[in-house]
């Protein structure tokens, strides 16, 4: 089992609104479009950070759902009018294998 996390700080308190309703809109549609159950939070101690986390089965499926995206130009406008809400550089992506 795989499990992708992505982690993006807000570029300033007053962008913390936005950032979250971006995170519901573009959650909804990722979960809605491509039938995967991505989950969106806030971290609630020090600094606002948002996360999103998904799980698979499999890198190769990771791989092929990040090359649809990369094509999709619905969700592309989304990041494009989300891109003033976060610090610059604070963008991480992780995957974790874990072991049962």
């Amino acid at each position: 089992m795989f499990q992708f996390v992505r982690k993006v700080t807000p570029k300033n308190g007053a962008a913390v609104p936005g950032a979250l309703a971006f995170a519901a809109e573009v959650t909804g549609y990722l979960n809605k479009a491509y039938g995967i159950d991505i989950k969106f939070g806030i971290q609630l101690f020090g600094p606002p950070q948002l996360f999103w986390q998904f799980e698979t089965d499999s890198i190769d499926k990771m791989t092929m759902l990040n090359a649809k995206l990369m094509q999709d130009r619905a969700y592309l406008a989304l990041l494009q009018q989300a891109k003033d809400l976060w610090l610059d550089g604070s963008l991480e992506d992780a995957v974790v294998s874990f072991q049962s």
